[in-house]
């Protein structure tokens, strides 16, 4: 992984907030899941075990994956990163 991945969920007001915000011509890969766990695929399933980021999009959303691992949950962390990627 070489660029942070947003993990989001669908009908999710925080989500939508940072997608609808982030900096024009930021590099990430989006990835959207539907809110409830029941409808996930198994290929989703797989891809968020995969990430690590299975049991926290159970708690919270959205999650911002850093190439070093680290996980940033918080709406205005996520905001201030994407933010300072762009300058």
């Amino acid at each position: 992984m070489n660029k942070p991945i947003l993990f989001s969920l669908e009908n999710c007001k925080r989500c939508e907030y940072v997608k609808k915000h982030l900096p024009e011509g930021v590099d990430i890969e989006i990835k959207t899941y539907p809110h409830d766990l029941k409808e996930w695929s198994p290929d989703q399933l797989a891809e968020a075990a995969y990430y690590e980021v299975l049991s926290d999009l159970q708690r919270t959303a959205p999650i911002l994956l850093l190439p070093d691992g680290k996980k940033l949950t918080s709406v205005i962390d996520i905001k201030n990163f994407l933010s300072n990627i762009k300058q």
